[in-house]
């Protein structure tokens, strides 16, 4: 983790990976849901805006690997 405290915890109840937990985190996780569809609409729905929403993708599990904690979720 590059932070001192972390952004992303893990989930608790459905699913598996990571859920903001602080202001950081939920700024980033907002930013993705702008960017995201931003980017694939800029580009078209061809392979620029599908490579362009792979790295909008790529972005934010690489900010949650760096920044939050071990994922995980409920075991089941």
């Amino acid at each position: 983790m590059i932070t001192r405290y972390p952004w992303f915890g893990p989930k608790k109840h459905l699913g598996w990976g990571w859920t903001p937990i602080t202001w950081e985190g939920w700024l980033v996780t907002l930013l993705f849901c702008v960017a995201a569809p931003g980017v694939f609409v800029l580009l078209g729905p061809g392979l620029a805006g599908t490579i362009g929403l792979t790295l909008c993708i790529a972005a934010l599990i690489g900010v949650c690997i760096l920044t939050g904690t071990k994922p995980g979720g409920p075991g089941i």
